[in-house]
């Protein structure tokens, strides 16, 4: 008998800018009262945010066909193997990207169609996650190599 997958919500506005205040190492209570809510309400929303943004993330890796190896939903990223193109792919969820996957790869950039628009998503993520680009002019598949390792480094 088909059943059909689970739904597979976003979370909501209010959800999103408690995970980012969480994201960016503010406690419960530093959030509860930036937002003048309970420190309950915080975790139980947080609880909630990440199992959404944990379930969006291992939706587009099943999707994709991309087998999980690290999976954060504090940080909205998860690393995996794609055995479609046998190479290794990130999926980053972020507020104003949503749910983005990028594969290991060194691409022609300057030929590539997708220059600008891939170029502003990374820019956006590294701004998202205070990560510091140590150098302008780099190419969107250099960008892409740092800022999975940033990511990475952050995890421990």
């Amino acid at each position: 008998m088909f059943t059909y997958p689970r739904r597979i919500k976003y979370p909501t506005e209010n959800q999103i800018e408690i995970w980012a205040l969480n994201r960016d190492d503010l406690t419960g209570r530093e959030i509860a009262q930036r937002k003048k809510v309970s420190p309950a309400f915080v975790s139980k929303t947080l609880k909630r945010t990440n199992n959404l943004i944990k379930d969006l993330l291992e939706n587009s890796a099943r999707t994709n066909k991309i087998k999980i190896e690290l999976l954060s939903e504090k940080l909205g990223f998860a690393r995996g193997m794609s055995h479609v193109f046998n190479v290794k792919a990130y999926i980053t969820f972020s507020p104003e990207n949503g749910v983005q996957i990028w594969y290991d790869h060194k691409g022609d950039c300057g030929s590539c169609e997708e220059f600008a628009e891939c170029r502003a998503g990374l820019i956006q993520e590294f701004k998202e996650r205070n990560i510091r680009i140590p150098h302008s002019k780099l190419r969107p598949t250099d960008l892409s190599e740092l800022l999975m390792k940033k990511i990475e480094e952050m995890l421990g």
